[in-house]
């Protein structure tokens, strides 16, 4: 999928996956974080931007994906996103189009990125809704034309932005890009498919016996 730049915004791993606490490791959730990146950054292609803090990150992802900095002047995911689009728009990177796109959708896959870009024509905003009412995907033609409002109830936020914006909004509902892995049930969700079973992060899930730890929580 390298039609379309894409915006992967990765938190520090030290804080991945923290709704997660009670289920898993410190460790777990870097990994599982890691692993789910791996999994995005297979799909997005040559086109992937990372914009992270993490160091770690950063070199972990350094020849395969282009590395943005956070801006340390700016406090909170909007703004960094916001400077990091405004940067990708004047150095041409950006001018016409931009996917952002969540760094924790296991089942991601370039396929399932080519129905956002197949769907977006100019002055539209392609929006994948993640199962709790976030946005997990958005394609915007062109980009920086609202404010970004990611957080509880973000995609409705988003729509209605775009729209105020002028912008036409496309609601895309594939599956592989609606889940994301925040909660349990999210875990839940991902393992009831035998291609969430066999993927990555279902696969090293099930190596540490999250089915166990979850039936308590059922």
């Amino acid at each position: 999928m390298n039609r379309v730049p894409v915006l992967i915004p990765v938190n520090r791993l030290s804080k991945a996956k923290g709704r997660l606490a009670g289920l898993l490791t410190p460790e777990e959730r870097k990994t599982l974080a890691l692993i789910t990146l791996e999994s995005v950054l297979h799909a997005a292609g040559p086109g992937a931007i990372v914009l992270t803090p993490d160091g770690e990150v950063a070199l972990r992802v350094r020849g395969r994906a282009r590395v943005l900095d956070e801006d340390p002047q700016r406090q909170g995911l909007n703004a960094q996103l916001e400077a990091a689009v405004a940067a990708l728009v004047a150095d041409g990177t950006a001018r016409e189009a931009l996917l952002v796109l969540h760094a924790d959708l296991p089942l991601a896959s370039a396929e399932a990125l080519e129905t956002l870009v197949d769907e977006g024509s100019a002055n539209t905003a392609v929006l994948v809704e993640s199962l709790d009412g976030g946005t997990n995907a958005m394609l915007l033609r062109p980009p920086g034309r609202f404010p970004l409002s990611y957080g509880p109830g973000s995609f409705a936020l988003h729509r209605d932005a775009a729209k105020a914006a002028g912008m036409a909004v496309v609601m895309n509902t594939n599956r592989e890009l609606r889940l994301d892995l925040d909660t349990p049930n999210d875990l839940r969700e991902l393992l009831r498919a035998p291609r969430g079973r066999q993927g990555a992060a279902g696969v090293y899930l099930l190596s540490i016996g999250i089915e166990a730890r979850l039936e308590p929580l059922a």
